[in-house]
């Protein structure tokens, strides 16, 4: 199918150049097959050979730095016409959207190509211990038949930054990664802070107030809540799932705190039409919180995409809380925070009045909840 394609447009891209030592993401025709190397030929070539690489984290600009130099003894990537155009992709697993695909050049008809180039992710250190770095070399093709030549997978749980060392990885067949067959569902960007009940106090009474949906009643029944409070800014999410047609979205985002699934507890977003990368800029708050509470409470959000004539399609979530199991002495499903949405929550409990920043990956599906 990918061939009868191919040929019915090589007349239409023929004018195209196809790219040397330059940029492999410039070229025109590169970006338009792009596509193919996705689901490329990973039997044909025989995988032998190593990848230098020197890895470096910046906790400065919080950047990952990862410094292709070169690859030797590479197989031969067209057999027919025994020769390799060599260039390195990368991802940032569990994220394999465009936004995480890193590439270097192609350096043509060598075994053994110098690169020197640099691919960068802009990500905290805290995130960057649950990814995994892809790097996988492939064989250039002119019409998008790209050939697998070999790949390294690269943890950051344990990595050493401090070090910063050259070393050679060999390639390895294409692995059935465990990150691989995680489903991503991209991430969502949130600002999470808790006031304390002496400090609560203290705000104007229209400042508490303000935030609709949680306090219930009249205005003029209104009275400042007892206890702290927890404001949450979701921010915005990226990488969503398109659910609608023309690779879109309507994603909306719904929060509530448990153990109250009720709607005393519930906030919404507005819902962002035709993206999967909405800003919403939206605060939750959630009053008469003492500081016992918030290692017995879970600030559940989930992302949902707006239907109009149907149920709304669920598309990720997260839970912030302590990740005990136990919410007021009883055993729940719920309290099972791990990673990132831990250590974002004990942050917001450590540093009380100073809003904590994070973005977190969204998990693919949510837990009953206990009843």
């Amino acid at each position: 199918m990918i061939t009868e394609i191919i040929q019915m447009n090589e007349r239409k891209w023929g004018y195209l150049s196809v790219p040397g030592d330059s940029d492999a993401e410039t070229s025109s025709l590169n970006s338009m097959m792009s596509m193919y190397s996705e689901t490329g030929d990973y039997g044909n070539a025989n995988v032998s050979g190593e990848l230098l690489l020197n890895i470096s984290y910046s906790y400065k600009t919080g950047a990952l730095n990862v410094l292709v130099k070169e690859c030797r003894n590479l197989a031969t990537g067209d057999e027919r016409k025994q020769r390799t155009d060599a260039y390195v992709k990368a991802y940032l697993l569990p994220d394999k959207s465009r936004q995480s695909k890193r590439k270097t050049s192609i350096k043509t008809n060598t075994i053994n190509p110098v690169f020197n180039e640099n691919l960068r992710y802009v990500i905290s250190h805290s995130q960057l211990e649950t990814r995994t770095l892809q790097l996988s070399v492939w064989h250039h093709d002119r019409f998008g038949h790209n050939s697998f030549l070999g790949e390294v997978e690269l943890t950051f749980d344990s990595w050493e930054f401090d070090t910063n060392m050259e070393e050679w990885y060999s390639l390895q067949p294409k692995l059935d990664s465990s990150m691989d067959s995680t489903q991503y569902k991209g991430e969502l960007t949130v600002v999470l802070k808790y006031i304390p009940a002496e400090k609560n106090l203290m705000l104007p009474l229209d400042q508490v107030q303000v935030k609709k949906g949680f306090l219930k009643g009249k205005k003029t029944s209104i009275k400042l809540p007892k206890g702290g409070m927890v404001e949450l800014l979701v921010k915005e999410a990226k990488n969503l799932t398109a659910v609608k047609s023309g690779s879109t979205s309507d994603p909306f985002v719904k929060g509530y705190l448990l153990p109250d699934y009720s709607k005393s507890t519930k906030h919404k977003t507005a819902v962002v039409r035709r993206t999967v990368n909405p800003q919403w800029n939206h605060t939750f708050t959630y009053c008469g919180l003492q500081a016992g509470d918030l290692n017995n409470v879970c600030l559940e959000l989930t992302v949902w995409d707006k239907e109009a004539l149907a149920s709304n399609v669920f598309m990720g979530g997260v839970r912030l809380n302590g990740g005990t199991g136990q919410s007021y002495g009883n055993e729940v499903d719920w309290m099972d925070s791990y990673g990132e949405e831990q250590r974002l929550w004990q942050r917001m409990i450590d540093n009380p009045e100073v809003p904590q920043e994070c973005t977190l990956l969204l998990r693919s599906s949510m837990c009953k909840h206990n009843t």
